[in-house]
C-alpha cells in the first residue's frame, strides 16, 4: 500500500467516531499472513501483509492484556462464544511457527493457521516444512485449517476442479497432521455459492473470506468476514481496526470483493 494512502486512512479512522454498542456482540476475525524480523524490512517491502515482529509484539501484548474477560477474549474461529477476537494466518509460512507461534502461545492465545499443502510441498524457504508443520499442529491452542491445495481461485475453476482442490488439501494435511481438517480460508478470498456449496459437502464447516466486517458466529459459518491486518498497522491501529473505527474501508471494497464471489 502507498504510504501516503495509507496516512490518509489512519487520519480518516482516528477522526472516525463509531458507536460501538450495535458491535458488541460480533466476533472479529484478524487476518495475519507473515512476520519478518526487522521493522525496516517490514516497511519497505511491497508486500502489506508481511508485518514486523516488533508490531506483531504490541499486538499480541494488546489482545493478552485487553481480551481477557469472559464475554471479551481471544477464541478459536470455531468457538461458539459470540464475542471476542479470532486471530488467523493465511498460507503457512515458516515465521507462523518461528515468531508469531511463540508470542501467542506464550500468551494463551489460541489461533487458526490455514495451510496451502503445494506450497509444504514446494520446499520455499518462506514456507513452513512438513516436519515443520506436524510441530506447528501440536503446540496448544492451534487450529490447522486448509486454504486450497494450490492457491487458485476457486471461483474461477469447474465444479470438478474446486471439488479436487478442497478435498485434496483437507486430506492432505489430514494424514500429515492426524487431525481433523474441517475449517479454511478462501485462497485470494474467491469464492462464490458453488465453492461454498462443495465446501460444505466435502466437509468444511467452516470457511473464512477476505471479506472486511464483523463475525456473526452462527450465521454463515462457511462466509465469515475477517479484518486485514498490514504491515503498517501498529498497536493504536490495531485497536482502531478491533473498535470499528477502521471499518469504512469494507464498505470502499464492498463492491470489489462482490466481483470475486
Amino acid at each position: 500500500m502507498n504510504l501516503m494512502k495509507y496516512r490518509v486512512a489512519q487520519v480518516v479512522s482516528t477522526a472516525n467516531l463509531v458507536s460501538k454498542s450495535d458491535k458488541q456482540k460480533l466476533r472479529r476475525v484478524l487476518m495475519y499472513h507473515s512476520v519478518v524480523k526487522n521493522t525496516d524490512s517490514a516497511f519497505r517491502k511491497s508486500d502489506i501483509y508481511s508485518i514486523s515482529e516488533s508490531y506483531f509484539t504490541s499486538h499480541v501484548d494488546f489482545l493478552a492484556q485487553s481480551y481477557n474477560s469472559a464475554d471479551r477474549k481471544v477464541v478459536s474461529l470455531e468457538d461458539s462464544s459470540s464475542s471476542g477476537v479470532s486471530v488467523t494466518f493465511d498460507d503457512g509460512y515458516k515465521d507462523t511457527l518461528t515468531i508469531a507461534a511463540p508470542l501467542l502461545c506464550r500468551n494463551n492465545l489460541p489461533f487458526h493457521v490455514f495451510v496451502t499443502p503445494a506450497n509444504v510441498i514446494s520446499g520455499g524457504n518462506r514456507y513452513l516444512s512438513e516436519t515443520e508443520l506436524v510441530a506447528l499442529s501440536k503446540l496448544p491452542g492451534v487450529t490447522i485449517g486448509a486454504h486450497g491445495f494450490s492457491h487458485q481461485h476457486l471461483n474461477t475453476l469447474q465444479a470438478t476442479e474446486i471439488t479436487d482442490e478442497l478435498k485434496s488439501s483437507k486430506e492432505w494435511l489430514e494424514n500429515l497432521t492426524q487431525r481433523n481438517i474441517t475449517t479454511m480460508s478462501y485462497p485470494h478470498g474467491a469464492f462464490n455459492s458453488q465453492v461454498q456449496e462443495i465446501a460444505a459437502s466435502v466437509g468444511y464447516l467452516y470457511a473464512a473470506t477476505s471479506s472486511w466486517g464483523c463475525y456473526q458466529v452462527g450465521v454463515k459459518p462457511l462466509e465469515i468476514p475477517r479484518i486485514d491486518v498490514w504491515n503498517l498497522d501498529n498497536q493504536k491501529t490495531l485497536k482502531q481496526k478491533l473498535n470499528g473505527q477502521w471499518d469504512w474501508i469494507g464498505k470502499l471494497l464492498s463492491p470489489l470483493q462482490e466481483t470475486i464471489k
